[in-house]
C-alpha cells in the first residue's frame, strides 16, 4: 500500500479525507500491472478478497482483468493529450458510469479518472458510490410506472368498449340512434364541403304488431335481428344504417343519388320478401315499406330535414299498400 505522506497522491485523492469514510468507496490502482495501491475502508468493505492484489480479483472476484474496465479508453484518450498538469485536468476528464457488483450484491455509480505521476506511473482513481437504494427506489418506481400504463390502458380499452355498448342497439347489434345522429353531422360536413350527394331512407318492418300478437315478442325480436343482419351485410363500408327503435330502421347511403337509391331499397326489398326466415320450422314471411330522399345541400339545415321528408315517404308507402318504396316528390 502507497504511504500517507505520498504528496502527490494526497493532492490528487485527498487520502486523509476519504480514508475513513464510508460513504465513498475509493481506490487508486496501478495500470502497469492493475495493482491495488490503494484502497479506503469502504472499497475493502465490498472487497471479495482482501488478499488479492489486482483489482479485478479483489474487488470484482473476477479471474482476469474486467471486460467493462474504462482504464484502457481513458489511458488512450489521455496519452494523446500533450497537457498532463494535473491541477488543470483534476475536474475533467472523469468517466461516469453505474455498475452491478455480483459479488457485493449492489449497484455503484464509478467515477473515474486516470493520471499519470511523475515518476510516469499510470494511475487509475476510482470513486464509487452505492446506489443499491436508489436503483430499488427506480425499479420500483418503474414498475409503479409499468402497472399504472398497463391499468390506463386496460381503462382506456373499458371506456371505449362503454362507449362503443352505447352507440350500439342492444338486440341487432346496430349503431343506435344516438350514433347516427353523431355520425350525421360528420358525413354532412363532408357533403357539403365535395359537393357529393348522399340520401336517407326510413326502413319500416309491415304488420310488425301482427307479427308480434301472431307469434309472440320472441318471434318478433328475431325478425328484427334477421332484418338488422341482412342490412348490415347490404350496405357498403362508407355507409351507416342504425336503429331508431322498435321495427324502425335509417340508413345513410354516401355518394348515392336518388336514382341509385332507388335502385338499392327496391333491391333489400325484394330480398327481405324471399327471405325465408324460419323460426322453430314455422316460415315467417315479412316484408318492409321503405321511405328515401335526397340531402339537399341548399336548403337542408341538418340531416332531421331530410329524415322528415323520407318518414312522409315512408308513411305514403305505408298508406299505398305495403311492401313498396317511395321517394318523396315535393
Amino acid at each position: 500500500m502507497i504511504s500517507f505522506d505520498d504528496k502527490e497522491i494526497n493532492q490528487l485523492i485527498s487520502i486523509n479525507t476519504f480514508n475513513d469514510t464510508s460513504l465513498f468507496a475509493v481506490s487508486v490502482i496501478d495500470l502497469s500491472k492493475y495493482e491495488i495501491i490503494y484502497a479506503n475502508q469502504a472499497m475493502k468493505n465490498v472487497m471479495s478478497d482482501m488478499t488479492a492484489v489486482n483489482c479485478w480479483e479483489a474487488i470484482y472476484g473476477q479471474e482476469a482483468p474486467c471486460m467493462w474496465c474504462k482504464a484502457p479508453g481513458l489511458l488512450a484518450n489521455l496519452k494523446k493529450s500533450t497537457q498532463h498538469d494535473f491541477q488543470s485536468t483534476m475536474n475533467n476528464g472523469y468517466v461516469i458510469y453505474e455498475h452491478f457488483n455480483e459479488v457485493a450484491n449492489k449497484w455503484y455509480q464509478i467515477q473515474e479518472k486516470v493520471e499519470i505521476l511523475e515518476d510516469s506511473r499510470s494511475v487509475l482513481i476510482s470513486f464509487c458510490l452505492d446506489i443499491s437504494l436508489q436503483k430499488e427506489a427506480q425499479s420500483k418506481l418503474i414498475d409503479t410506472h409499468v402497472k399504472l400504463t398497463n391499468q390506463t390502458q386496460v381503462l382506456e380499452e373499458v371506456q371505449a368498449k362503454l362507449k362503443e355498448q352505447a352507440n350500439r342497439d342492444p338486440l341487432t347489434n346496430m349503431y343506435n340512434r344516438r350514433y347516427f345522429a353523431d355520425i350525421s353531422e360528420k358525413i354532412v360536413s363532408i357533403a357539403q364541403r365535395t359537393q357529393k350527394p348522399f340520401c336517407v331512407l326510413m326502413v319500416d318492418i309491415d304488420d310488425f304488431k301482427k307479427i308480434n300478437d301472431t307469434y309472440g315478442h320472441n318471434v318478433g325480436d328475431e325478425v328484427i335481428k334477421q332484418l338488422a343482419e341482412k342490412l348490415t351485410h347490404s350496405i357498403r363500408e362508407s355507409d351507416v344504417a342504425a336503429r331508431f327503435g322498435g321495427e324502425e330502421f335509417a340508413v345513410i347511403l354516401s355518394n348515392t343519388d336518388k336514382e341509385d337509391a332507388m335502385v338499392f331499397a327496391n333491391t333489400f326489398r325484394t330480398d327481405i320478401k324471399n327471405l325465408g326466415f324460419r323460426y322453430e320450422n314455422l316460415p315467417i314471411d315479412f316484408a318492409v315499406s321503405i321511405g328515401l330522399d335526397a340531402f339537399d345541400r341548399e336548403n337542408d339545415k341538418s340531416i332531421n330535414d331530410t329524415l322528415k321528408r323520407a318518414d312522409k315517404a315512408l308513411y305514403i308507402a305505408k298508406d299505398m299498400g305495403k311492401n313498396r318504396v317511395i321517394c318523396y316528390a315535393q
